[in-house]
């Protein structure tokens, strides 16, 4: 009887310790891994390609920011490919822009979020890179295009980021993409925000270094301490998450729903629309001042187009948006429409072609609720077309007519901002 439990208690003795010695070495193996490589293993949600979110660190002056001069690697469902890139020291997605800038060069920045961020697209399919080739087929001056997209920015921080980082890098044309999804981010951020004396947003600092100095939980402190904690309790929060808007989706909760307010007949009359766009001015505004160009786009979200467009496992329910919903009012988009001509300012419709066609779900991943391959291409060839035929600058080819004199000239926005 005492060899049988001598010998049950040495099996569970070994096992245990072989436990033991699996997760130290997975623990050891993750942690060089980031060391190596620079990057951090995060879980990727259920129904995204990849969480932006985990791409980002909080910030003292912009709510959240890409972490500079780092590597970061995502999968793709959709592709089913790993998608590798490198931020650079001011924590833009992409090769560092030189300051001050080269005479012969003609730097567009593009703002936006995760959509024109886009961190399951490889750069040579990106947005940024198609519109950069397209332009400079039609230049005979270095064209580069920055992207300046950071998940969960609106246009209230990207005004904020333009200010204190942008500017710097002497842009001759600001791009900047207005995603539906601004005015629920703007109900989340615009209280952190700071104003001058003149009430234009100054700062935005993120909530979660504000209590930074206190003593964090003890499963904080054990988080940090391990990596593989810190991955297990990741993945449970998110499909805590998803289970959540899963439950609101069954009950029809339309009181959380991001989108709900497109359904409007008259969003003019929405409070929190007409506070997201704002910022906007206050943007062009700035450009004008710096003898800059200054350009508004936006483009629909996968269920503005259709029922069928992004619906792999979750993607919906993460949004908050159910799985057959499709948002097909047309009011949103003329209102916004509306607002970039009474400011006098240049406005891209992306709908006109991520719309269009006989398979516009082809224009949207499946498994992320952001451009496809086809549609970064779509929208690139637009904004290029729009833009030779539209905007002074280094232009030649068959579009417009506008000289290397004209863009040097300094012009910027036509008409008075009002």
């Amino acid at each position: 009887m005492f060899r049988a439990v001598l010998i049950s208690f040495r099996r569970v003795t070994i096992a245990a310790s072989l436990l033991f010695l699996l997760i130290c070495g997975a623990e050891v193996a993750v942690r060089i891994y980031e060391a190596v490589t620079n990057t951090t293993i995060c879980p990727l949600s259920d129904g995204n390609c990849s969480d932006p979110s985990k791409l980002t660190i909080p910030s003292w002056s912009i709510h959240q920011e890409l972490k500079p001069s780092a590597t970061a690697r995502v999968e793709c469902r959709d592709s089913k490919s790993e998608v590798s890139f490198q931020t650079n020291s001011r924590g833009l997605r992409g090769p560092e822009p030189v300051v001050p800038k080269p005479s012969n060069t003609y730097r567009i920045v593009v703002l936006g979020d995760e959509t024109i961020y886009a961190p399951e697209m490889p750069d040579a399919s990106h947005f940024c890179t198609r519109l950069q080739t397209q332009l400079q087929q039609q230049s005979k001056v270095q064209i580069e295009v920055v992207n300046a997209g950071i998940p969960g920015h609106c246009p209230l921080t990207e005004l904020v980021h333009f200010k204190q980082r942008l500017m710097g890098l002497q842009p001759d044309l600001v791009l900047l993409h207005f995603d539906w999804s601004d005015v629920a981010d703007d109900r989340q951020i615009r209280r952190l925000v700071r104003c001058d004396e003149s009430g234009i947003p100054a700062t935005c600092p993120n909530a979660k270094l504000a209590t930074a100095k206190k003593k964090p939980p003890p499963q904080e402190v054990w988080r940090r301490q391990f990596r593989l904690l810190d991955w297990a309790l990741n993945a449970i929060s998110t499909e805590w998450k998803l289970q959540v808007a899963r439950q609101r989706a069954v009950s029809h909760d339309t009181d959380t729903n991001s989108y709900a307010w497109l359904r409007e007949d008259h969003p003019e009359k929405n409070r929190e629309f007409w506070l997201a766009v704002q910022p906007i001015i206050e943007v062009a505004r700035l450009c004008r001042s710096s003898n800059c160009q200054f350009v508004l786009m936006t483009s629909p979200k996968p269920w503005q187009v259709s029922s069928k467009c992004s619906r792999g496992p979750g993607v919906r329910l993460q949004a908050g948006v159910t799985r057959d919903a499709c948002y097909t009012n047309q009011a949103p988009l003329k209102v916004l429409a509306g607002f970039a001509k009474h400011h006098n300012v240049p406005f891209i419709d992306g709908s006109s072609v991520m719309t269009s066609g006989s398979d516009a779900e082809e224009n949207f991943l499946q498994h992320a609720p952001r451009w496809s391959a086809v549609g970064h291409e779509h929208l690139a060839e637009l904004v290029g077309k729009f833009l030779i035929e539209k905007i002074p600058g280094p232009w030649i080819g068959p579009y417009g007519s506008q000289t290397d004199i004209q863009w040097t000239s300094g012009q910027s926005l036509g008409g008075k901002l009002k």
